[in-house]
């Protein structure tokens, strides 16, 4: 019985291993501007509603703060070039214990 505990514990142990990566920025999206402040899009086109999310309740514990925020703005950047925008107006950031979203607004901007 212990044999097998022990067994199922290392499985699990060597599976976290590969939850603590975060979701990685593309390399289109890097030029994806974030803006916290309406005028900075006010003249641009909007395209759709976008969320990003990072973290789990499995692998939050293996994260950091601050690694949980890059990959949800990560994810939000990437969503939103994915739709063809180049900027982002972030209305909501939400930060739970296990995970970091947040909701935006994905725009095409002639003038960065």
């Amino acid at each position: 019985m212990m044999k097998k505990i022990l067994t199922y514990l290392s499985c699990f142990l060597l599976s976290s291993c590969s939850l603590i990566t975060i979701n990685a920025i593309q390399q289109d999206a890097n030029s994806v501007r974030v803006f916290e402040d309406y005028s900075s899009v006010e003249d641009c086109q909007f395209i759709h509603e976008v969320i990003g999310t990072e973290g789990h309740w499995y692998n939050y514990l293996f994260i950091s703060n601050r690694d949980l925020t890059q990959g949800a703005l990560n994810d939000l950047k990437n969503r939103a070039r994915a739709l063809g925008g180049n900027a982002v107006h972030v209305h909501t950031n939400m930060f739970f214990s296990t995970s970091v979203t947040m909701l935006g607004q994905a725009y095409s901007c002639s003038n960065e």
